[in-house]
Protein backbone atom coordinates (compact mmCIF):
# COMPACT_ATOMS: atom_id res chain seq x y z
CA UNK A 1 0.00 0.00 0.00
CA UNK A 2 1.51 -0.37 -1.92
CA UNK A 3 3.39 2.42 -0.51
CA UNK A 4 5.17 0.48 -1.79
CA UNK A 5 1.81 -0.44 -3.42
CA UNK A 6 1.47 -2.60 -1.11
CA UNK A 7 -2.29 -2.31 -2.14
CA UNK A 8 -3.34 -2.64 -5.14
CA UNK A 9 -5.42 0.65 -6.53
CA UNK A 10 -7.62 0.48 -9.07
CA UNK A 11 -6.12 2.81 -11.39
CA UNK A 12 -3.68 -0.70 -11.71
CA UNK A 13 -6.87 -2.34 -12.16
CA UNK A 14 -8.26 -0.73 -14.94
CA UNK A 15 -4.87 -0.91 -16.49
CA UNK A 16 -4.94 -5.28 -16.35
CA UNK A 17 -8.71 -4.44 -17.56
CA UNK A 18 -7.46 -2.73 -20.75
CA UNK A 19 -4.94 -4.80 -21.16
CA UNK A 20 -6.67 -8.15 -20.56
CA UNK A 21 -10.82 -7.29 -21.58
CA UNK A 22 -11.26 -9.16 -18.35
CA UNK A 23 -13.17 -7.66 -15.64
CA UNK A 24 -11.00 -7.00 -12.13
CA UNK A 25 -13.26 -4.92 -10.33
CA UNK A 26 -11.56 -5.52 -6.72
CA UNK A 27 -11.54 -2.55 -4.48
CA UNK A 28 -9.14 -3.03 -2.87
CA UNK A 29 -7.12 -3.82 -3.15
CA UNK A 30 7.91 -26.58 6.90
CA UNK A 31 10.93 -25.80 8.63
CA UNK A 32 14.27 -26.55 6.41
CA UNK A 33 17.52 -26.70 7.67
CA UNK A 34 20.38 -25.06 6.50
CA UNK A 35 21.12 -27.44 3.92
CA UNK A 36 17.18 -26.13 2.19
CA UNK A 37 18.89 -23.18 2.08
CA UNK A 38 20.16 -22.01 -1.76
CA UNK A 39 21.79 -18.72 -2.88
CA UNK A 40 22.73 -18.35 -6.38
CA UNK A 41 25.97 -17.48 -7.17
CA UNK A 42 25.30 -14.76 -9.90
CA UNK A 43 24.11 -11.50 -9.61
CA UNK A 44 20.10 -10.88 -9.83
CA UNK A 45 20.63 -9.71 -13.33
CA UNK A 46 23.98 -10.24 -14.67
CA UNK A 47 23.28 -8.11 -17.71
CA UNK A 48 21.83 -5.33 -15.74
CA UNK A 49 24.72 -2.41 -13.96
CA UNK A 50 21.45 -0.24 -12.25
CA UNK A 51 22.10 -2.90 -9.63
CA UNK A 52 25.63 -4.21 -9.22
CA UNK A 53 26.56 -6.91 -6.64
CA UNK A 54 22.91 -7.77 -6.05
CA UNK A 55 22.05 -11.49 -5.68
CA UNK A 56 19.05 -13.65 -5.19
CA UNK A 57 18.70 -16.40 -2.97
CA UNK A 58 15.78 -18.97 -2.14
CA UNK A 59 14.84 -20.27 1.25
CA UNK A 60 13.28 -23.51 1.42
CA UNK A 61 9.76 -22.70 3.66
CA UNK A 62 7.24 -25.21 5.05
CA UNK A 63 3.77 -24.24 3.78
CA UNK A 64 2.96 -25.26 7.12
CA UNK A 65 4.59 -24.29 10.00
CA UNK A 66 1.92 -25.15 12.87
CA UNK A 67 -0.41 -27.73 11.93
CA UNK A 68 0.80 -30.65 9.62
CA UNK A 69 -1.51 -30.37 7.16
CA UNK A 70 1.19 -30.83 4.21
CA UNK A 71 4.34 -31.93 3.65
CA UNK A 72 4.45 -29.30 0.89
CA UNK A 73 7.50 -26.49 0.68
CA UNK A 74 7.78 -23.35 -1.19
CA UNK A 75 10.98 -21.60 -2.21
CA UNK A 76 10.85 -18.12 -0.69
CA UNK A 77 12.88 -15.49 -2.72
CA UNK A 78 14.96 -12.94 -1.33
CA UNK A 79 17.62 -10.01 -2.52
CA UNK A 80 20.57 -8.75 -0.89
CA UNK A 81 23.75 -7.00 -1.75
CA UNK A 82 27.40 -7.25 0.79
CA UNK A 83 28.38 -3.61 -0.14
CA UNK A 84 28.73 -2.72 3.50
CA UNK A 85 29.64 -5.85 4.85
CA UNK A 86 33.07 -5.98 6.40
CA UNK A 87 34.66 -9.25 7.59
CA UNK A 88 35.57 -9.91 11.30
CA UNK A 89 38.89 -8.61 11.53
CA UNK A 90 38.05 -5.38 9.85
CA UNK A 91 35.05 -4.60 12.11
CA UNK A 92 36.76 -4.23 15.30
CA UNK A 93 34.04 -7.19 17.03
CA UNK A 94 31.01 -5.16 15.87
CA UNK A 95 28.10 -6.92 15.37
CA UNK A 96 26.87 -6.72 11.20
CA UNK A 97 23.21 -5.89 11.11
CA UNK A 98 20.24 -7.31 9.02
CA UNK A 99 17.96 -4.74 7.14
CA UNK A 100 15.29 -6.46 5.80
CA UNK A 101 12.26 -4.59 3.75
CA UNK A 102 9.21 -6.23 3.22
CA UNK A 103 7.35 -6.15 0.12
CA UNK A 104 3.85 -7.21 1.18
CA UNK A 105 1.93 -8.49 -1.24
CA UNK A 106 3.17 -7.87 -4.54
CA UNK A 107 5.86 -9.44 -6.52
CA UNK A 108 8.80 -8.11 -4.64
CA UNK A 109 11.35 -8.23 -7.72
CA UNK A 110 10.75 -4.92 -8.89
CA UNK A 111 11.18 -3.71 -5.07
CA UNK A 112 15.03 -4.88 -5.44
CA UNK A 113 15.96 -1.40 -6.58
CA UNK A 114 15.17 -0.40 -2.98
CA UNK A 115 18.50 -1.81 -2.05
CA UNK A 116 20.16 0.58 -3.92
CA UNK A 117 17.75 4.22 -3.40
CA UNK A 118 15.49 2.96 -0.67
CA UNK A 119 16.02 3.57 3.05
CA UNK A 120 16.89 0.14 3.58
CA UNK A 121 19.90 0.79 1.89
CA UNK A 122 20.95 3.79 3.67
CA UNK A 123 20.42 2.19 6.60
CA UNK A 124 22.54 -0.84 5.81
CA UNK A 125 24.94 2.10 5.13
CA UNK A 126 25.14 3.89 7.76
CA UNK A 127 25.05 1.06 10.08
CA UNK A 128 27.90 -1.33 7.97
CA UNK A 129 24.81 -3.58 7.79
CA UNK A 130 23.64 -5.92 4.96
CA UNK A 131 19.92 -4.74 3.26
CA UNK A 132 17.38 -7.70 2.30
CA UNK A 133 14.61 -7.93 0.66
CA UNK A 134 12.49 -10.56 1.48
CA UNK A 135 9.62 -12.01 -0.91
CA UNK A 136 6.39 -13.29 1.00
CA UNK A 137 4.33 -16.61 0.44
CA UNK A 138 1.67 -16.53 -2.11
CA UNK A 139 3.05 -13.66 -4.57
CA UNK A 140 5.81 -13.29 -7.16
CA UNK A 141 7.06 -16.48 -7.25
CA UNK A 142 7.50 -17.65 -3.65
CA UNK A 143 4.68 -20.15 -4.21
CA UNK A 144 4.36 -24.00 -4.17
CA UNK A 145 3.61 -26.14 -7.00
CA UNK A 146 -0.05 -25.80 -8.08
CA UNK A 147 0.55 -29.17 -8.69
CA UNK A 148 1.21 -31.06 -5.10
CA UNK A 149 -1.83 -29.07 -3.49
CA UNK A 150 -4.48 -31.58 -5.05
CA UNK A 151 -6.36 -31.66 -8.08
CA UNK A 152 -7.57 -28.88 -10.02
CA UNK A 153 -4.94 -26.42 -11.81
CA UNK A 154 -6.71 -22.91 -10.77
CA UNK A 155 -5.83 -21.17 -7.27
CA UNK A 156 -8.89 -21.46 -5.41
CA UNK A 157 -8.99 -21.45 -1.61
CA UNK A 158 -8.11 -24.91 -0.99
CA UNK A 159 -4.65 -24.25 -2.69
CA UNK A 160 -5.05 -20.84 -0.90
CA UNK A 161 -5.77 -22.10 2.37
CA UNK A 162 -2.25 -21.92 4.19
CA UNK A 163 -1.72 -18.05 3.10
CA UNK A 164 -2.39 -16.62 6.63
CA UNK A 165 -1.05 -13.89 8.60
CA UNK A 166 0.08 -16.30 11.01
CA UNK A 167 2.09 -18.42 8.47
CA UNK A 168 3.80 -15.66 6.96
CA UNK A 169 4.94 -14.15 9.99
CA UNK A 170 6.17 -17.43 10.90
CA UNK A 171 8.10 -17.40 7.35
CA UNK A 172 9.63 -14.47 8.51
CA UNK A 173 10.87 -15.76 11.51
CA UNK A 174 12.36 -19.02 9.85
CA UNK A 175 14.11 -16.73 7.49
CA UNK A 176 15.86 -14.38 10.07
CA UNK A 177 17.28 -17.57 11.54
CA UNK A 178 18.11 -19.97 8.38
CA UNK A 179 19.53 -16.62 6.20
CA UNK A 180 22.83 -17.58 5.04
CA UNK A 181 25.09 -15.43 2.31
CA UNK A 182 26.78 -16.10 -1.15
CA UNK A 183 30.64 -16.30 -0.52
CA UNK A 184 30.47 -15.34 3.44
CA UNK A 185 31.95 -18.22 6.02
CA UNK A 186 30.99 -16.22 9.00
CA UNK A 187 28.25 -18.21 10.84
CA UNK A 188 27.14 -15.48 12.99
CA UNK A 189 25.20 -13.34 10.48
CA UNK A 190 21.48 -14.49 11.20
CA UNK A 191 18.82 -14.34 14.05
CA UNK A 192 19.37 -14.11 17.48
CA UNK A 193 23.15 -13.56 17.08
CA UNK A 194 23.25 -10.36 14.74
CA UNK A 195 20.34 -8.03 15.05
CA UNK A 196 17.62 -7.77 12.60
CA UNK A 197 15.83 -4.90 12.02
CA UNK A 198 12.36 -5.15 9.94
CA UNK A 199 10.78 -2.47 7.76
CA UNK A 200 7.67 -2.69 6.15
CA UNK A 201 5.24 -0.73 4.86
CA UNK A 202 1.32 -0.54 4.84
CA UNK A 203 0.26 -3.94 5.21
CA UNK A 204 3.75 -4.96 5.68
CA UNK A 205 4.19 -1.93 8.05
CA UNK A 206 1.40 -4.06 10.42
CA UNK A 207 3.58 -7.43 9.70
CA UNK A 208 6.58 -5.80 11.30
CA UNK A 209 4.63 -4.38 14.22
CA UNK A 210 3.51 -8.33 14.45
CA UNK A 211 6.88 -9.52 13.98
CA UNK A 212 8.44 -7.71 17.34
CA UNK A 213 5.49 -8.11 19.24
CA UNK A 214 5.79 -11.72 18.48
CA UNK A 215 9.46 -12.65 17.96
CA UNK A 216 11.06 -10.22 19.67
CA UNK A 217 13.77 -12.35 20.52
CA UNK A 218 14.86 -12.73 16.75
CA UNK A 219 13.36 -9.15 15.63
CA UNK A 220 15.69 -7.04 17.18
CA UNK A 221 13.57 -3.87 15.98
CA UNK A 222 11.08 -2.32 13.82
CA UNK A 223 9.73 0.37 11.54
CA UNK A 224 6.06 0.20 10.82
CA UNK A 225 5.44 2.52 7.82
CA UNK A 226 1.95 3.15 7.09
CA UNK A 227 1.05 0.06 9.13
CA UNK A 228 -1.90 -0.99 8.75
CA UNK A 229 -2.56 -2.65 12.00
CA UNK A 230 -6.53 -2.33 12.63
CA UNK A 231 -8.11 -4.85 10.68
CA UNK A 232 -11.74 -3.49 9.61
CA UNK A 233 -14.56 -5.00 7.32
CA UNK A 234 -16.14 -2.08 5.98
CA UNK A 235 -13.81 0.80 5.53
CA UNK A 236 -15.73 3.90 4.31
CA UNK A 237 -12.63 6.16 6.05
CA UNK A 238 -10.25 5.10 3.33
CA UNK A 239 -11.92 8.09 1.06
CA UNK A 240 -11.74 10.72 4.51
CA UNK A 241 -7.88 11.83 4.52
CA UNK A 242 -8.02 12.13 0.70
CA UNK A 243 -10.97 14.25 1.35
CA UNK A 244 -8.38 15.85 3.63
CA UNK A 245 -5.91 16.38 1.16
CA UNK A 246 -7.17 17.42 -1.52
CA UNK A 247 -7.35 21.06 -2.83
CA UNK A 248 -10.36 22.64 -1.47
CA UNK A 249 -11.77 23.83 -4.63
CA UNK A 250 -11.67 20.11 -6.43
CA UNK A 251 -13.14 18.41 -3.15
CA UNK A 252 -15.86 20.74 -3.17
CA UNK A 253 -16.45 20.10 -6.75
CA UNK A 254 -15.90 16.47 -6.59
CA UNK A 255 -18.33 16.34 -3.75
CA UNK A 256 -20.95 18.19 -5.38
CA UNK A 257 -20.61 16.14 -8.63
CA UNK A 258 -20.95 13.06 -6.60
CA UNK A 259 -23.90 14.45 -4.73
CA UNK A 260 -25.91 15.72 -8.59
CA UNK A 261 -25.10 11.92 -9.80
CA UNK A 262 -26.57 10.36 -6.82
CA UNK A 263 -29.84 12.50 -6.45
CA UNK A 264 -31.07 10.45 -9.39
CA UNK A 265 -28.41 7.17 -9.60
CA UNK A 266 -29.19 6.89 -5.98
CA UNK A 267 -31.73 9.02 -4.65
CA UNK A 268 -31.87 7.24 -1.28
CA UNK A 269 -28.73 6.91 -0.42
CA UNK A 270 -29.13 5.17 2.53
CA UNK A 271 -30.65 2.28 0.78
CA UNK A 272 -27.33 1.58 -1.25
CA UNK A 273 -27.53 -0.20 -4.09
CA UNK A 274 -31.30 -1.26 -3.64
CA UNK A 275 -32.94 2.31 -5.56
CA UNK A 276 -36.66 1.35 -6.11
CA UNK A 277 -37.65 5.00 -7.32
CA UNK A 278 -34.99 5.30 -9.32
CA UNK A 279 -35.95 6.89 -12.77
CA UNK A 280 -33.75 4.38 -15.13
CA UNK A 281 -34.02 7.02 -18.62
CA UNK A 282 -32.61 9.51 -15.89
CA UNK A 283 -29.62 7.03 -15.26
CA UNK A 284 -29.14 6.14 -18.61
CA UNK A 285 -28.75 10.29 -19.21
CA UNK A 286 -25.78 10.39 -16.98
CA UNK A 287 -23.76 7.98 -17.88
CA UNK A 288 -23.97 8.76 -20.85
CA UNK A 289 -21.83 11.88 -20.33
CA UNK A 290 -19.39 9.48 -19.41
CA UNK A 291 -19.60 7.32 -22.16
CA UNK A 292 -21.08 4.52 -20.03
CA UNK A 293 -24.27 4.54 -21.03
CA UNK A 294 -23.88 0.77 -21.94
CA UNK A 295 -22.92 -0.63 -18.73
CA UNK A 296 -26.23 -2.42 -17.17
CA UNK A 297 -25.53 -1.45 -13.43
CA UNK A 298 -25.85 1.82 -12.39
CA UNK A 299 -22.87 0.45 -9.70
CA UNK A 300 -20.45 -0.71 -12.26
CA UNK A 301 -20.95 2.80 -13.40
CA UNK A 302 -20.02 4.30 -10.07
CA UNK A 303 -16.97 2.25 -9.51
CA UNK A 304 -15.72 3.55 -12.65
CA UNK A 305 -16.26 7.63 -11.38
CA UNK A 306 -13.99 6.28 -8.45
CA UNK A 307 -10.92 5.15 -10.69
CA UNK A 308 -8.91 8.21 -10.40
CA UNK A 309 -8.81 8.50 -6.53
CA UNK A 310 -6.84 5.25 -6.25
CA UNK A 311 -4.37 7.14 -7.55
CA UNK A 312 -4.26 9.66 -4.35
CA UNK A 313 -2.24 6.86 -2.06
CA UNK A 314 0.52 6.78 -4.88
CA UNK A 315 1.79 9.89 -4.46
CA UNK A 316 5.68 10.51 -3.09
CA UNK A 317 6.71 13.30 -1.21
CA UNK A 318 8.01 15.30 -4.46
CA UNK A 319 4.65 16.12 -6.84
CA UNK A 320 7.11 15.67 -10.08
CA UNK A 321 7.93 12.24 -9.11
CA UNK A 322 4.52 10.78 -8.47
CA UNK A 323 3.84 7.78 -10.06
CA UNK A 324 0.63 8.56 -11.74
CA UNK A 325 -1.28 11.48 -10.95
CA UNK A 326 -4.49 10.88 -12.40
CA UNK A 327 -6.57 12.24 -9.55
CA UNK A 328 -5.03 15.64 -10.28
CA UNK A 329 -5.71 15.60 -13.85
CA UNK A 330 -9.42 15.02 -12.64
CA UNK A 331 -9.23 18.00 -10.45
CA UNK A 332 -7.93 20.21 -13.23
CA UNK A 333 -11.05 18.77 -15.46
CA UNK A 334 -13.61 19.37 -12.72
CA UNK A 335 -12.39 22.71 -11.53
CA UNK A 336 -11.66 23.66 -14.85
CA UNK A 337 -8.54 25.37 -13.49
CA UNK A 338 -4.61 24.09 -14.29
CA UNK A 339 -1.86 22.61 -12.22
CA UNK A 340 -4.51 22.00 -8.96
CA UNK A 341 -1.88 18.84 -7.72
CA UNK A 342 -0.90 19.33 -4.01
CA UNK A 343 0.47 23.13 -4.57
CA UNK A 344 -1.59 26.15 -5.16
CA UNK A 345 -4.04 25.91 -7.56
CA UNK A 346 -4.06 28.31 -10.81
CA UNK A 347 -7.58 29.94 -11.50
CA UNK A 348 -7.33 30.33 -15.08
CA UNK A 349 -10.58 28.96 -16.19
CA UNK A 350 -10.71 27.41 -19.59
CA UNK A 351 -14.16 27.23 -21.78
CA UNK A 352 -17.35 26.99 -20.20
CA UNK A 353 -19.37 23.54 -21.16
CA UNK A 354 -22.53 23.20 -22.83
CA UNK A 355 -25.72 23.00 -21.08
CA UNK A 356 -27.42 19.65 -20.38
CA UNK A 357 -30.29 19.18 -18.39
CA UNK A 358 -31.70 15.82 -16.33
CA UNK A 359 -34.95 15.31 -15.48
CA UNK A 360 -35.92 19.04 -15.48
CA UNK A 361 -32.59 19.99 -13.72
CA UNK A 362 -29.36 21.54 -15.15
CA UNK A 363 -26.12 19.59 -15.09
CA UNK A 364 -23.31 21.42 -13.03
CA UNK A 365 -20.53 22.38 -15.33
CA UNK A 366 -18.49 19.84 -12.70
CA UNK A 367 -20.18 16.80 -13.90
CA UNK A 368 -20.43 17.27 -17.32
CA UNK A 369 -16.40 18.06 -16.98
CA UNK A 370 -16.21 15.12 -15.38
CA UNK A 371 -17.94 12.80 -17.70
CA UNK A 372 -15.33 14.11 -20.49
CA UNK A 373 -12.43 13.49 -18.05
CA UNK A 374 -13.64 9.70 -17.86
CA UNK A 375 -14.40 9.67 -20.98
CA UNK A 376 -11.25 10.43 -22.55
CA UNK A 377 -9.06 8.74 -19.59
CA UNK A 378 -10.69 5.55 -19.28
CA UNK A 379 -13.95 4.91 -21.82
CA UNK A 380 -11.90 5.11 -24.98
CA UNK A 381 -7.92 3.84 -24.39
CA UNK A 382 -10.58 0.08 -23.52
CA UNK A 383 -13.25 0.16 -25.81
CA UNK A 384 -10.29 1.17 -28.51
CA UNK A 385 -8.01 -1.66 -26.92
CA UNK A 386 -9.59 -4.76 -28.99
CA UNK A 387 -11.80 -5.79 -31.28
CA UNK A 388 -15.52 -6.02 -30.41
CA UNK A 389 -14.66 -4.50 -26.86
CA UNK A 390 -17.54 -2.78 -24.91
CA UNK A 391 -17.84 -0.48 -22.14
CA UNK A 392 -20.07 -3.80 -20.50
CA UNK A 393 -16.94 -6.30 -21.09
CA UNK A 394 -14.24 -3.18 -19.88
CA UNK A 395 -16.19 -2.24 -16.60
CA UNK A 396 -18.86 -4.76 -16.28
CA UNK A 397 -19.21 -7.00 -12.63
CA UNK A 398 -20.75 -9.94 -13.92
CA UNK A 399 -17.18 -11.75 -15.27
CA UNK A 400 -15.08 -12.94 -12.44
CA UNK A 401 -12.99 -15.52 -14.34
CA UNK A 402 -10.07 -13.26 -13.96
CA UNK A 403 -10.08 -14.94 -10.48
CA UNK A 404 -11.53 -18.28 -10.63
CA UNK A 405 -9.50 -19.07 -13.75
CA UNK A 406 -6.37 -17.85 -12.31
CA UNK A 407 -3.78 -20.04 -12.93
CA UNK A 408 -1.43 -18.33 -11.12
CA UNK A 409 -1.77 -17.09 -7.28
CA UNK A 410 -0.49 -13.51 -7.72
CA UNK A 411 -4.12 -11.91 -9.08
CA UNK A 412 -5.98 -13.41 -5.68
CA UNK A 413 -3.39 -13.94 -3.58
CA UNK A 414 -4.58 -10.09 -2.02
CA UNK A 415 -8.26 -10.69 -2.52
CA UNK A 416 -8.09 -14.26 -0.71
CA UNK A 417 -6.25 -11.88 2.24
CA UNK A 418 -8.61 -9.28 2.32
CA UNK A 419 -11.76 -11.64 2.10
CA UNK A 420 -10.72 -13.95 5.25
CA UNK A 421 -9.22 -11.65 7.48
CA UNK A 422 -8.00 -8.19 6.99
CA UNK A 423 -11.47 -6.91 5.10
CA UNK A 424 -10.52 -3.19 3.97
CA UNK A 425 -13.37 -3.11 1.58
CA UNK A 426 -14.02 0.55 0.09
CA UNK A 427 -17.37 1.46 0.35
CA UNK A 428 -19.28 4.84 0.20
CA UNK A 429 -19.61 6.68 3.36
CA UNK A 430 -23.03 6.65 5.26
CA UNK A 431 -25.17 9.48 4.40
CA UNK A 432 -27.98 10.26 6.35
CA UNK A 433 -31.24 10.56 4.77
CA UNK A 434 -33.12 13.32 6.87
CA UNK A 435 -34.89 16.33 5.91
CA UNK A 436 -35.21 17.31 9.14
CA UNK A 437 -32.80 20.22 10.17
CA UNK A 438 -33.25 19.97 13.57
CA UNK A 439 -32.65 16.50 13.70
CA UNK A 440 -28.95 14.83 14.00
CA UNK A 441 -27.32 14.97 11.01
CA UNK A 442 -24.37 13.22 10.86
CA UNK A 443 -22.43 13.48 7.24
CA UNK A 444 -19.67 12.15 5.84
CA UNK A 445 -17.38 12.86 2.54
CA UNK A 446 -18.99 12.00 -0.27
CA UNK A 447 -16.09 11.47 -2.70
CA UNK A 448 -17.74 8.25 -4.16
CA UNK A 449 -21.38 7.30 -5.03
CA UNK A 450 -23.86 5.53 -2.26
CA UNK A 451 -24.64 2.67 -4.88
CA UNK A 452 -20.48 1.18 -3.57
CA UNK A 453 -22.00 -0.06 -0.73
CA UNK A 454 -20.52 -3.68 1.32
CA UNK A 455 -22.80 -5.93 -0.80
CA UNK A 456 -21.09 -4.31 -4.10
CA UNK A 457 -17.46 -3.90 -3.17
CA UNK A 458 -18.13 -7.51 -1.14
CA UNK A 459 -19.05 -9.31 -4.35
CA UNK A 460 -15.12 -10.08 -5.23
CA UNK A 461 -15.42 -11.90 -2.01
CA UNK A 462 -18.78 -14.33 -2.93
CA UNK A 463 -17.80 -14.52 -7.12
CA UNK A 464 -14.06 -15.02 -7.40
CA UNK A 465 -14.14 -17.72 -4.88
CA UNK A 466 -15.16 -20.71 -5.19
CA UNK A 467 -16.18 -23.08 -2.46
CA UNK A 468 -13.41 -25.74 -1.67
CA UNK A 469 -13.80 -29.32 0.16
CA UNK A 470 -11.19 -28.03 2.86
CA UNK A 471 -11.94 -24.77 3.03
CA UNK A 472 -14.25 -21.60 1.75
CA UNK A 473 -14.40 -18.07 2.18
CA UNK A 474 -16.14 -17.13 5.11
CA UNK A 475 -18.94 -14.26 4.98
CA UNK A 476 -17.30 -11.65 6.92
CA UNK A 477 -13.13 -11.58 7.06
CA UNK A 478 -12.09 -12.86 10.79
CA UNK A 479 -10.89 -9.46 11.96
CA UNK A 480 -10.45 -10.28 15.09
CA UNK A 481 -7.12 -12.59 14.26
CA UNK A 482 -5.42 -9.07 13.63
CA UNK A 483 -6.78 -7.20 15.91
CA UNK A 484 -6.67 -9.35 18.80
CA UNK A 485 -3.20 -8.83 18.30
CA UNK A 486 -3.36 -5.35 19.91
CA UNK A 487 -4.50 -3.43 16.77
CA UNK A 488 -3.89 0.39 17.42
CA UNK A 489 -2.68 -0.46 20.81
CA UNK A 490 0.73 -2.40 19.49
CA UNK A 491 3.50 -0.59 21.83
CA UNK A 492 6.87 -2.08 21.82
CA UNK A 493 10.72 -0.51 22.66
CA UNK A 494 12.63 -0.40 19.08
CA UNK A 495 9.73 -0.10 17.48
CA UNK A 496 8.35 2.50 15.29
CA UNK A 497 5.36 4.60 13.59
CA UNK A 498 5.86 6.34 10.78
CA UNK A 499 2.62 7.87 9.15
CA UNK A 500 2.04 10.04 6.02
CA UNK A 501 -0.65 13.28 7.65
CA UNK A 502 -3.11 12.53 4.03
CA UNK A 503 -2.53 8.66 4.08
CA UNK A 504 -5.84 6.83 3.04
CA UNK A 505 -4.36 3.94 5.07
CA UNK A 506 -3.91 6.08 8.21
CA UNK A 507 -7.57 5.03 9.51
CA UNK A 508 -5.74 2.16 10.13
CA UNK A 509 -2.89 2.79 11.46
CA UNK A 510 -1.33 3.95 15.07
CA UNK A 511 -1.87 7.34 13.83
CA UNK A 512 -5.69 7.10 13.14
CA UNK A 513 -8.22 10.06 13.75
CA UNK A 514 -11.22 8.09 13.05
CA UNK A 515 -10.56 5.09 15.48
CA UNK A 516 -8.27 6.99 17.88
CA UNK A 517 -6.97 10.40 18.73
CA UNK A 518 -4.61 10.99 16.04
CA UNK A 519 -1.48 9.74 17.89
CA UNK A 520 -1.45 12.41 20.87
CA UNK A 521 -1.34 9.83 23.37
CA UNK A 522 1.75 8.25 21.78
CA UNK A 523 5.18 9.98 22.95
CA UNK A 524 7.97 10.16 20.22
CA UNK A 525 10.94 8.88 21.71
CA UNK A 526 14.36 7.07 20.67
CA UNK A 527 13.10 3.80 22.28
CA UNK A 528 9.59 4.21 20.64
CA UNK A 529 9.09 6.79 17.39
CA UNK A 530 6.49 7.85 16.42
CA UNK A 531 6.06 10.51 13.18
CA UNK A 532 3.92 11.77 11.54
CA UNK A 533 4.94 13.29 8.18
CA UNK A 534 3.14 16.60 7.05
CA UNK A 535 1.81 16.85 3.21
CA UNK A 536 2.46 13.01 2.91
CA UNK A 537 0.93 9.87 1.96
CA UNK A 538 1.18 6.16 1.72
CA UNK A 539 4.59 4.39 2.72
CA UNK A 540 6.15 8.07 1.58
CA UNK A 541 9.52 7.70 3.76
CA UNK A 542 10.54 5.12 1.60
CA UNK A 543 12.62 6.31 -0.55
CA UNK A 544 15.97 7.98 -0.14
CA UNK A 545 17.02 8.75 -2.88
CA UNK A 546 19.80 7.54 -4.88
CA UNK A 547 23.46 7.92 -3.28
CA UNK A 548 24.98 11.09 -4.83
CA UNK A 549 22.78 11.88 -6.86
CA UNK A 550 21.26 15.39 -4.29
CA UNK A 551 18.35 15.81 -6.98
CA UNK A 552 17.05 13.04 -5.86
CA UNK A 553 17.18 13.76 -2.22
CA UNK A 554 13.73 13.20 -0.15
CA UNK A 555 11.87 16.72 0.64
CA UNK A 556 13.19 17.96 3.99
CA UNK A 557 10.22 16.63 5.78
CA UNK A 558 10.52 13.39 4.94
CA UNK A 559 14.27 13.66 5.55
CA UNK A 560 13.84 15.18 8.89
CA UNK A 561 11.90 11.43 9.94
CA UNK A 562 14.59 9.60 8.08
CA UNK A 563 17.04 11.40 10.23
CA UNK A 564 15.73 11.14 13.07
CA UNK A 565 14.73 7.60 12.82
CA UNK A 566 17.87 6.13 11.40
CA UNK A 567 19.18 8.25 14.61
CA UNK A 568 16.94 5.91 16.40
CA UNK A 569 17.63 2.47 14.63
CA UNK A 570 21.65 3.37 15.31
CA UNK A 571 21.16 3.85 19.28
CA UNK A 572 19.35 0.42 19.57
CA UNK A 573 22.08 -1.17 17.43
CA UNK A 574 24.59 0.10 20.01
CA UNK A 575 22.92 -1.41 23.07
CA UNK A 576 22.58 -4.89 21.28
CA UNK A 577 24.14 -7.40 23.02
CA UNK A 578 24.77 -10.72 21.23
CA UNK A 579 23.82 -14.09 22.82
CA UNK A 580 26.05 -17.42 22.07
CA UNK A 581 26.44 -18.20 18.87
CA UNK A 582 24.89 -21.75 19.42
CA UNK A 583 21.86 -19.98 20.57
CA UNK A 584 18.18 -21.64 19.45
CA UNK A 585 15.30 -20.15 19.84
CA UNK A 586 12.04 -22.12 19.73
CA UNK A 587 9.34 -20.52 18.11
CA UNK A 588 6.24 -22.54 18.29
CA UNK A 589 2.81 -21.27 17.98
CA UNK A 590 3.27 -17.79 19.70
CA UNK A 591 -0.16 -16.47 18.17
CA UNK A 592 -1.59 -18.26 21.38
CA UNK A 593 1.26 -17.15 23.43
CA UNK A 594 0.61 -13.50 23.38
CA UNK A 595 -1.05 -13.18 27.11
CA UNK A 596 -0.91 -9.21 27.56
CA UNK A 597 -1.21 -7.05 24.80
CA UNK A 598 0.46 -3.59 24.32
CA UNK A 599 3.10 -3.98 26.52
Amino acid sequence: MSGFEIFMDKQERLEQTVATKQVVLATQQQIGGESALQVASASIASNNTDYPGVRAGFLTQPLDHFDGTTNVTFQQRFWYHLNYYKPPAERNGSVVPLFITDPGEQDAEPLVKSLYSGWIDRLARENAGIPIVLEHRYYGKSFPNRTELGAGEFWQPDAMRWLTNKQALADAAQFVQKVRFDNVTEETLHSPVSPVIYYGGSYSGARSAHLRLLYPDLIYGSIASSGVVLAHENYPEYFFPISRGLQDNCNQALQASIGFIDSIIAPEPEKGQVQPTRDQNATTAVQALFGLEGLSNPADFANVLSIPLGDFQSQRWDYANTKTKAVYALCDAITNTTNSGPKPANPARREEEPTAVIQGKKVPETVVRFGKYIKEAYVKPCVAGDEGSTVESCFGSSDWSYYTNATDPNPVSWPFQFCTTWGYLQTAAPQNATNDPYATNFTNPRLVSSLLDIEYIGEICRSAFKDGQHYSIPAHPNVTEVNSLGALNITMDRLAYINGQYDPWRPMTTASEEFGDGGASREDTTLRPFKIIPTCYHVCDSSSGTPGNKTSDPAPRVKKVQDEVGAAVTSWLADFVAPPANTTIETGNRFHAVAVLGH
